[in-house]
């Protein structure tokens, strides 16, 4: 857009605002400047103020673009003790506000279509995330959250950076790879973050530790389900990954220590032989170790047919071992044993913790599952973000990522212990 200034003056000096936010304050003849607008046409508001030498100014204001406004919302909480909120929403004339919906945690609380756009958060709702989300008669939509009844305040004390990686998957389970960074928010102990780096994480570099049930049970079918292994790894790994292989007996063994020798992978897989019980706890705790000190992304995938049987390891220990060391674990039940189901929530909430998931598969299901975990980890976000505050030495944060619409959900781990 280009602007040509007409001071009622001569020898004037120009300062222009738009919507308030100054964009030269020494524009002197001929009062000619071009803005950057954006590619939509938009209305904004510019603020032009003229100086004379002796600094007396006059000050006029002109309005561009008038009725197209664009879509936004902003979310309030106007009565604390009766937890109610309003969203103020704008929106153009030839687009309008046709619903808006207030969400907490992802469960739906009501859906306005007339101002005000005001809502009463439950009490069960309490200290959760309230979410709105307005849309326009056109499809396109805006959206705004504060955590419930906090107001957070930290003293700034040290900045720092966190590493994060995050995957997404809408109501049907499926991984999304096309989402921009306003798409994410990112809470660190309740305090909204800044992102610093944003990026898909396709082609850096990931080191897998491939976790195999070889116990007695799986005797009938661990030919097949290394094939499955086999070929995940040979989809999944490409230029500078490194990958390790564990079998899941009554002592793990690692058959295989990191390595991008693609030879000596299929080598080992192909090898395994059936026996003995399952030390699943023991074997997560060996890769863990195995994993600890790389510095490209990381992933644990494991594969059982039964719950753990001879670990010295208590599930505590492990658990507390994922979390410091923050590494997705997947995990494949593999069959309809009575053993399994019974670890099956334990290993579910070590999945959440550490940004994975849990799954089940059959004989004929395997290798679909396992094309799944490939996908989820090709599909991830890499997010470095700044947080300001106090930190006390092995303090736990929680961090908890956002997205711009109720129906997409986050997955990345849920907290970190502080250096």
């Amino acid at each position: 857009m280009e602007v040509v200034v007409k001071p009622p003056f001569d020898n004037a000096r120009v300062s222009i605002a738009v919507d308030g936010q100054p964009v030269t304050e020494s524009l002197r003849s001929p009062y000619h400047l071009r803005l950057d607008l954006g590619p939509a046409a938009v209305e904004h508001r510019l603020t032009i103020t003229a100086f004379t030498p002796d600094w007396k100014k006059v000050q006029w204001h002109q309005t561009i673009n008038r009725g197209l406004r664009s879509l936004t919302v902003r979310l309030r909480q106007i009565d604390v003790a009766k937890r109610i909120y309003e969203a103020t929403v704008t929106a153009s004339q030839g687009d309008p506000v046709q619903v808006v919906e207030f969400w907490s945690d992802n469960a739906l609380i009501g859906r306005l279509t007339e101002p005000p756009y005001r809502m009463s958060v439950p009490e069960s709702a309490a200290r959760a995330l309230v979410h709105v989300t307005a849309r326009a008669r056109s499809g396109e939509e805006a959206d705004d959250f504060i955590a419930d009844g906090s107001e957070v305040h930290i003293e700034s004390f040290e900045v720092r950076t966190v590493p994060i990686f995050v995957s997404v998957v809408d109501r049907n389970g499926t991984t999304l790879d096309n989402l921009e960074r306003s798409s994410f928010k990112v809470l660190d102990n309740g305090a909204e973050a800044r992102i610093l780096e944003f990026s898909r994480a396709f082609n850096q570099p990931i080191s897998l530790a491939l976790l195999i049930d070889t116990s007695s049970s799986m005797n009938a079918s661990l030919a097949s389900a290394a094939r499955s292994a086999l070929t995940f790894a040979k989809g999944a790994l490409r230029d500078g990954d490194r990958c390790a292989v564990f079998s899941i007996r009554s002592v793990p063994r690692r058959e295989q220590p990191l390595t991008s020798d693609r030879a000596a992978i299929e080598k080992v897989l192909n090898g395994l032989t059936a026996g003995g019980e399952t030390a699943l706890y023991d074997s997560l705790s060996s890769a863990i170790r195995e994993l600890a000190d790389e510095k490209n992304r990381k992933a644990i995938v494991v594969l059982t047919d039964g719950a753990d049987t001879s670990s010295v390891s208590a599930y505590s220990d492990v658990e507390r071992q994922a979390r410091i060391a923050g590494i997705p674990i997947y995990v494949i039940g593999f069959g309809d044993s009575p053993d399994l189901k019974s670890d099956m929530d334990k290993l579910g909430y070590l999945a959440g913790e550490t940004g994975g998931f849990v799954t089940s598969a059959s004989e004929e299901s395997l290798a679909q599952r396992y094309a799944s975990i490939e996908k989820d980890l090709r599909a991830q976000y890499a997010i470095r973000y700044q947080i300001s505050g106090l930190a006390r030495p092995n303090e736990w944060r929680q961090i908890k990522v956002v997205l711009n619409s109720p129906k997409l959900t986050a997955r990345t781990i849920k907290g970190y212990f502080a250096q």
